[in-house]
């Protein structure tokens, strides 16, 4: 018998809602030269729009963020809206390494990683 397919936790489902929320309501900014997705909002309220219980609503920008999905790029409050920058598509390869304690290694440690790999093959075959 084999087992069910592991589902998603719910809070990566959560994630995923509230940063497509966001992607549908950005719209593009050039900052600092470079052209972004920027969401100018009020998360409370998108919380709300999307029917999510207030408790979520740290630990999913929390997450988002962990997971370089968004960077907070003004703080809102009172009248004033937040704004946060897109980067990148929320992944449950992501989500579980933010919930691990770790991150994704970056582009840079991966290389470095199979250079060092490399050399290591490289001195035993000497």
């Amino acid at each position: 018998m084999t087992e069910p397919a592991k589902l998603p936790p719910r809070l990566f489902d959560h994630c995923c809602r509230v940063f497509e929320a966001m992607h549908q309501q950005a719209g593009p900014q050039t900052i600092k030269g470079e052209h972004t997705l920027v969401y100018e909002g009020y998360t409370t309220r998108l919380f709300q729009q999307l029917q999510l219980p207030g408790p979520y609503y740290s630990s999913v920008l929390q997450r988002l963020q962990g997971m370089g999905c968004i960077r907070q790029l003004s703080r809102g409050g009172g009248s004033a809206a937040s704004r946060w920058a897109l980067i990148d598509d929320p992944t449950l390869e992501a989500f579980m390494a933010v919930e691990g304690g770790e991150r994704p290694p970056s582009r840079l440690e991966a290389l470095e990683d199979r250079v060092e790999a490399i050399e290591q093959q490289l001195a035993a075959e000497a």
